[in-house]
């Protein structure tokens, strides 16, 4: 409590803006459903965020200025995304959030200031207890009432096993969005820093175990099935091998559909065209997996420059549901591989500590999310940048929590 006090009395503009912000993100789905429209309230604590991180900002810029290698791709990020906003002006919403949320996030945990992380560490958690709460009720809605605010029945052709399928999206825009979120907070749930109890910790991580079954997407299958892998499999070279079946399974999966000849409607959204059969099994290229080939002839034919995103998806009558693609369309592939680049060596430096130091919540849940960016336009949310960057900033040598050892790998 100390704490929190704490930092509400030393940074009041910043603690403020970013809870209202992860809130608004958070129920912004939701309250648009009832009539109530979040987006000026969204914009201004955005806002407010950064320009309240202006000590933050002009540390990170003397260290540019000190050391312009040490920070190359970042400035790469920031060079490529305002290139993409020269190029295309009509993409200024979606670059200018983009920019606003990677680098309020990043001057968060790159000043390595305790109270404001644990502030975030908070907060996350707090808005995977939010969404739990909202798929609970999408499931008491389903089940006793008539009217269809927190859940949506699939419509036809889509692959499931009963006769319809059932999406239970709570307060997000659909099921997948609650799912990220939660799966993020379960992963925050266990770098608490003592400031949560072992039995609320127990609580809370039934309350979200439960909410993601709720949900039934396809992150869940893998991020439960890595920690498994993780807590029972001790040779870390079968380790290794099996996660990476596991994540490539899932990659397949989730771009080709598998049926059996005639019981499925071929040219529908999610069974576009058959690609090869085995015997009577058909393997049929599905909406993810259409929806890249067209996105990648989109931007091909636009030699892979910045275009606008409204008129690309109105075009496609699709959004793009890939970070890559995303990334390509705002700011080209500068801005793209910049990104990708910035990941990859930041995560691969840190990986093994985080799995070596860290619970399987958090390790799993990291990789999950990283795979999730294939089919995910992961660009413009905080809570990815959130887990991502406190990845990626996390020192060699800092400690982790003591109050992790619950599911901690020997």
């Amino acid at each position: 409590m100390n704490k929190k006090v704490n930092i509400l009395g030393t940074r009041p503009f910043v603690a403020t803006s970013l809870s209202i912000l992860l809130f608004s993100i958070c129920s912004y789905h939701y309250l648009t459903r009832v009539g109530i429209n979040l987006k000026i309230l969204i914009v201004l604590s955005a806002l407010t965020l950064l320009i309240s991180l202006t000590n933050e900002a002009k540390s990170f810029f003397v260290s540019i200025a000190k050391e312009p290698r040490k920070y190359f791709l970042i400035i790469c990020i920031l060079v490529s995304a305002i290139g993409g906003l020269i190029i295309n002006v009509a993409n200024i919403i979606e670059i200018s959030f983009f920019i606003i949320l990677f680098f309020s996030i990043y001057f968060i945990f790159i000043n390595k200031d305790k109270d404001l992380i644990n502030l975030v560490t908070k907060l996350v958690i707090c808005s995977g207890v939010f969404m739990s709460v909202g798929i609970l009720t999408a499931l008491f809605e389903s089940i006793f009432l008539s009217s269809k605010l927190f859940y949506e029945i699939a419509g036809g052709g889509y692959p499931a096993i009963s006769g319809q399928k059932l999406f239970y999206k709570g307060f997000g825009s659909s099921h997948n969005f609650s799912a990220y979120i939660i799966v993020i907070a379960l992963s925050f749930l266990s770098l608490s820093q003592s400031t949560l109890s072992r039995k609320l910790r127990n609580y809370l991580t039934l309350l979200f175990t439960f909410a993601l079954l709720i949900t039934g997407t396809r992150i869940v299958f893998l991020f439960f099935s890595l920690i498994a892998c993780n807590y029972f499999i001790k040779t870390r070279t079968n380790k290794y091998l099996i996660s990476a079946i596991l994540i490539s399974l899932y990659l397949f999966l989730s771009h080709i559909q598998i049926g059996v000849h005639g019981n499925y409607e071929l040219g529908s959204v999610h069974y576009r065209e058959v690609l090869f059969s085995i015997g009577n099994v058909d393997f049929v290229l599905g909406y993810y997996g259409h929806m890249k080939l067209a996105y990648f002839a989109e931007l091909k034919e636009n030699f892979f420059f910045p275009v606008s995103l409204s008129e690309i998806s109105q075009s496609l009558t699709m959004d793009p549901h890939s970070l890559v693609f995303s990334l390509i369309i705002l700011g080209g592939v500068p801005l793209a591989l910049s990104v990708v680049m910035f990941l990859i060596l930041g995560i691969s430096k840190n990986l093994l500590f985080i799995e070596h130091k860290y619970s399987n919540f958090f390790y799993c849940g990291l990789i999950s999310i990283i795979t999730e960016t294939f089919m995910w336009d992961a660009n413009n949310s905080i809570f990815f940048w959130i887990i991502i960057l406190y990845a990626i900033t996390i020192p060699k040598d800092s400690c982790p929590p003591d109050n992790i050892k619950y599911i901690k790998r020997n």
